[in-house]
């Protein structure tokens, strides 16, 4: 039950974790990426389209990527080079995804409902060699996809990235004060695009974490790990690893929802609500705590 409750919450973990490690870099960068959700939406889809018309994940998991990327550069350069504003066009971005998916499902693939890809490659089928013959954790640690063990490497490079490199201390001086940052010659705008990009790389790749590994996509899967991964940012207060802790704590209670639902007689569309109730619980807290730490 217990190993059972645990892989749960890390296929569930997964998808927001990698879109909340993205949200990380622009959020450092002084502008809080709300398009996390349209790009998880758009490379959920065309990585999984183009794997099971390709027969390959890799180039799937790319075309994923790629059109993240694009809506996250689409993104950069509305907000940054035409002033426009980043929560407007976020919300843009996440509507725009909304309907270029139905749109395209209806027309690549003639439904706007449910797509199964049968043919599609399985993800379960590339393995780590060796996991499960480790002693005592051999089992616990055995059983994931690819990108969920990718997963936990990129929060250690992205700790590296943020902390221990020339590029992390500059971006985070952009975010904590922008004017002191173009005063000793650091380009405002670079770090911000680039951080776009970025958040794009890594929404890609939750996107793909989403549709790959049960070879259906429905329009609006994502439904709100976008907004959760923002809620993970926050509270992770600019630290990777405590990203990666807020990410846990929602993926345990979607898993929780999957628990409830299966063992009680409680309504599915009541449990669904608990990963949202999770992280509005958690956000009160959070806000009070910070409050307080403020009155101080």
């Amino acid at each position: 039950m217990i190993g059972d409750f645990l892989h749960t919450t890390i296929a569930m973990m997964t998808p927001i974790l990698w879109a909340a490690l993205g949200g990380l870099f622009t959020q450092l960068g002084g502008m809080l990426n709300i398009g996390l959700e349209g790009m998880m939406l758009v490379s959920a889809f065309s990585s999984l389209y183009t794997a099971a018309n390709t027969g390959s994940l890799l180039l799937g998991i790319l075309v994923g990527i790629s059109s993240s990327m694009l809506l996250a550069a689409i993104m950069g350069y509305v907000s940054l080079n035409l002033k426009a504003n980043v929560f407007v066009v976020g919300l843009a971005t996440n509507l725009f995804a909304s309907g270029i998916t139905v749109f395209l499902s209806s027309n690549l693939c003639g439904t706007k409902g449910t797509l199964y890809f049968q043919n599609a490659p399985e993800l379960s089928e590339i393995k780590i060699p060796g996991i499960e013959n480790i002693p005592i954790l051999g089992d616990l640690l055995s059983g994931y996809d690819i990108l969920d063990y990718l997963v936990f490497l990129a929060v250690i490079i992205c700790f590296i990235i943020i902390f221990k490199t020339p590029y992390g201390f500059h971006l985070r001086s952009v975010g904590k004060n922008y004017r002191a940052s173009v005063s000793v010659g650091i380009s405002v705008y670079k770090q911000r695009f680039g951080s776009f990009l970025i958040s794009g790389f890594f929404a890609g790749i939750g996107g793909a974490a989403l549709s790959l590994p049960i070879k259906t996509f429905v329009g609006g899967m994502t439904n709100g790990r976008g907004w959760i991964a923002l809620v993970a940012v926050i509270l992770g207060r600019g630290n990777p690893v405590g990203v990666l802790m807020a990410s846990i704590i929602f993926g345990a209670a979607s898993a929780l929802s999957n628990l409830f639902q299966a063992t009680t007689d409680i309504s599915p569309k009541l449990l669904l609500t608990v990963p949202f109730l999770v992280t509005l619980a958690i956000m009160i807290f959070y806000s009070v705590k910070r409050k307080k730490v403020n009155a101080q």
